[in-house]
């Protein structure tokens, strides 16, 4: 099983207590309509539970999808649903969106809109390169794949490096003498959990993982990594 979130900054800070009122209130509808079948389409978010630091939640939206059915397609709703997680650090709020890229990009660009009334308030997080390599070398023995980027090796867009002991390798300290980390496999020492990030504040669980220790993962270890 793999679980995948991604990570996003709020351009403007607000109150953990006002978002969970907007998400709350939140609701849409709207009439989808093929081969003569009318599907009311809906986008909400449930299960709101806030405190002085923190809001979770989920984000449920419908979508039509086709079934067959003896000889014609017929459109039916599928309901996805999607955890949410907003955290507040000092001077910024930060959201967690529990899905892969695109689908976590198109909820992010719906919260923006139930927050700010418009999409371009909740933006894309980063790591620096430092901050990655930091972050492996703290515990260099659990990494198993290493990533490298900005190579200044001509035609070389990234390079990569497999394997137990990599910081202690002579192509390791080559590798990033020519580029930075972008990517790295690891194992997280406290939560045991095999787990991918890469820079651009994909988070990737691989394994046996419940998304509640995931999410404490995220929240202890990440989103102190997250560029200001």
């Amino acid at each position: 099983m793999v679980l995948s979130a991604k990570i996003f900054n709020l351009v403007e800070t607000i109150p953990m207590d006002t978002i969970a009122r907007k998400l709350r209130e939140y609701r849409e509808e709207k009439v989808y309509e093929k081969m003569g079948i009318k599907l009311d389409l809906i986008v909400e978010v449930r299960d709101v539970v806030a405190s002085s630091d923190r809001v979770r939640a989920v984000f449920c939206f419908d979508k039509p999808i086709f079934m067959k059915q003896r000889e014609r397609l017929v459109p039916i709703i599928r309901t996805y649903e999607s955890t949410i997680f907003f955290k507040s650090l000092p001077g910024r709020t930060i959201l967690t969106v529990f899905e892969k890229k695109h689908r976590a990009n198109m909820i992010a660009n719906k919260i923006s809109e139930i927050l700010f009334i418009k999409r371009g308030f909740i933006t894309e997080a980063s790591i620096s390169a430092e901050s990655m390599r930091r972050f492996h070398e703290e515990n260099p023995e659990a990494t198993k794949v290493i990533f490298f980027d900005g190579v200044d090796i001509p035609g070389i867009d990234k390079l990569s490096l497999y394997g137990d002991n990599l910081k202690d390798t002579n192509l390791y300290a080559e590798y990033l003498r020519r580029g930075g980390i972008w990517y790295i496999v690891t194992t997280s020492r406290s939560y045991g959990i095999t787990i991918g990030i890469a820079r651009n504040g994909i988070v990737v669980a691989f394994g046996n993982v419940n998304e509640s220790d995931f999410i404490r993962f995220i929240e202890d270890e990440v989103l102190p990594l997250i560029r200001k």
